[in-house]
């Protein structure tokens, strides 16, 4: 046996060189030396359970391996023989055979949903490991919406999004304009922002909105009550309160601004009375509420109005030959 296969790594002249890699497989977590050992000499003695997986993406194109790096590896270190794999059977050396255990796919498989799916079944993935899985995936794939990866990792879209945000941050993968959402349909990356979010952003600043989104202050409720907390601090700046509330959301506690303020938690002792500062930013806060509900309430009011008016006209205006007055 060679020195790298009695260390755990595949000779040069293993499968790896007549076999192409899809790069949907390098989403599958390595194996260490060691497992691959363990692994190699468990399929040399109880036989390959889970097929390899080879994908093309019609009849004339040479086809790609999609899912089995690990165990290819494995039955390498282990029988000291480079892997041949030829659907649909797999030998190595003298003594190994694996008859009808690689399955070739075509185009109506989607590569990249068929790995995640197999590893998912496969393994007990952390919550690290599924971080990792979907930095890979979007890498791979920057043009899928948070929506269309979540559905594939079977995670939520918050999640993919704060993913994403973060490898943005970091220059790791480019902005697109457009992403492609779970039906295959074209959608702005970016959609505009509403009035309400404009006015958070205006009173917390565009990056701590930003940041709170996929934490337990991403809300309107919490957002809102920040801004409560938030009054009196100057401009551009936060509150103690307010700063420490969104540290804590940010690396992940569960934190309520709600809570806080009806627990009296974000006030000091002396902050208390109906003429004291937080009372009356809290006020304040229920009055600008009650200005917005009636300004909507006079708009849906004028509709209303206009539309008894336009009834009225059509019911006023009747026929010549049923108007019995002449």
């Amino acid at each position: 046996m060679s020195s790298n296969r009695a260390n755990g790594t595949p000779a040069s002249s293993s499968w790896r060189s007549t076999l192409p890699i899809h790069p949907a497989a390098e989403l599958s977590p390595r194996m260490s030396p060691d497992e691959l050992r363990a692994l190699g000499e468990d399929i040399v003695k109880s036989g390959l359970k889970s097929p390899i997986v080879l994908w093309r993406p019609d009849p004339r194109s040479p086809p790609s391996l999609l899912d089995g790096i690990n165990r290819l590896d494995a039955i390498e270190i282990a029988t000291g023989s480079p892997v041949i794999v030829g659907a649909p059977s797999i030998v190595a050396g003298e003594h190994f055979l694996a008859c009808d255990k690689v399955l070739v796919l075509n185009k109506s498989i989607d590569p990249y949903s068929y790995v995640i799916s197999a590893n998912i079944r496969r393994r007990h993935l952390t919550a690290k490991q599924k971080r990792d899985l979907i930095a890979k995936l979007i890498r791979v794939t920057p043009e899928k919406s948070n929506n269309a990866i979540a559905k594939q990792m079977k995670v939520d879209d918050k999640t993919v999004g704060k993913v994403r945000r973060e490898m943005e941050g970091r220059s790791e993968i480019p902005n697109v304009e457009t992403r492609t959402d779970t039906r295959g349909r074209k959608q702005p990356a970016k959609r505009n922002p509403t009035r309400a979010r404009l006015h958070r952003e205006a009173k917390l600043g565009p990056e701590v909105v930003g940041k709170l989104e996929a934490t337990s202050l991403a809300s309107a409720r919490e957002q809102d009550e920040l801004i409560v907390l938030n009054r009196g601090a100057a401009e551009g700046e936060h509150t103690e309160i307010v700063q420490d509330l969104v540290a804590r959301a940010v690396k992940g506690e569960g934190v309520s601004a709600v809570s806080c303020a009806k627990t009296g938690a974000a006030f000091r002792r002396d902050d208390i009375g109906a003429n004291s500062s937080g009372e009356i930013a809290r006020k304040l806060a229920r009055l600008e509420q009650l200005e917005a509900e009636n300004a909507r309430l006079r708009r849906e009011n004028l509709a209303l109005r206009s539309e008894v008016e336009e009834l009225k006209a059509r019911l006023l205006d009747i026929p010549a030959f049923l108007d019995r007055t002449h």
